[in-house]
């Protein structure tokens, strides 16, 4: 198993996602209830069960067939199910030990709705139990450099509401523990996965180190209810 098997994109740098998830998190996820959020083609969920936790595995209109295909090939399909799930609606209350999800609040606040952002975080806030964890992995603001790119160059670039730190404190003030880490500057520029991985080799080991927090272009954490 590799990190290609639950992230699809820019492999190397959002997979330190996981890393810092498995360090920070107190839950022990053999046996717990979780809901993936946002989860399209099913990587989280597979993370996740994977570790023996029993998944919703969710999608606004439910996630994909390769990601009913993919838990089928890793033999997990009894510990995942399937629903069409709204982030800013979320019809639990204090049900899960876990919910997760990578890159999804900049959709749900496409077009400049900070306030669907915010709410999607509250949902997922009041669909956890005292105790339980809301792991994320987030699209940032990051540099100016980014900022200009992403409108020249990315399709949705110009619509994706990516957000800074000070507004991420802000939606997870709920919570009564937060810690997160940022990641990555260069791997955002390349144009295909290799290049990708190369540029967040150079991230790891000798861009992050130097560039300030608010340039890197990722946020992982782990909130606590």
């Amino acid at each position: 198993m590799t990190a290609r098997d639950y992230i699809q994109w820019d492999v190397r740098n959002w997979s330190l996602a996981l890393e810092y998830w498995r360090q920070q998190s107190g839950q022990d996820f053999a046996g717990c209830k979780a809901l993936e959020v946002g989860s399209q083609n099913g990587g989280l969920s597979l993370w996740l069960a994977l570790q023996g936790a029993s998944v919703i595995c969710s999608d606004l209109e439910g996630p994909t067939n390769a990601a009913i295909r993919k838990h089928q090939e890793h033999g997990v399909s009894d510990l995942v199910t399937y629903e069409s799930v709204d982030a800013t609606s979320i019809p639990y209350t204090n049900y899960f030990d876990v919910v997760l999800f990578k890159s999804v609040l900049g959709g749900v606040g496409v077009n400049d709705h900070k306030e669907r952002q915010q709410k999607a975080v509250s949902e997922m806030h009041k669909a956890l139990k005292t105790g339980g964890e809301l792991l994320f992995a987030e699209n940032l603001t990051g540099s100016t450099a980014h900022q200009f790119f992403r409108r020249r160059f990315v399709k949705w670039g110009r619509d994706w509401r990516y957000l800074s730190l000070r507004e991420l404190d802000e939606f997870l003030s709920p919570f009564s523990k937060v810690t997160y880490r940022t990641i990555g500057f260069l791997g955002a520029f390349g144009r295909t996965e290799r290049q990708r991985e190369v540029l967040s080799w150079f991230d790891k080991y000798l861009i992050d180190p130097v560039v300030p927090t608010n340039w890197r272009y990722i946020v992982a954490g782990v909130a606590t209810k």
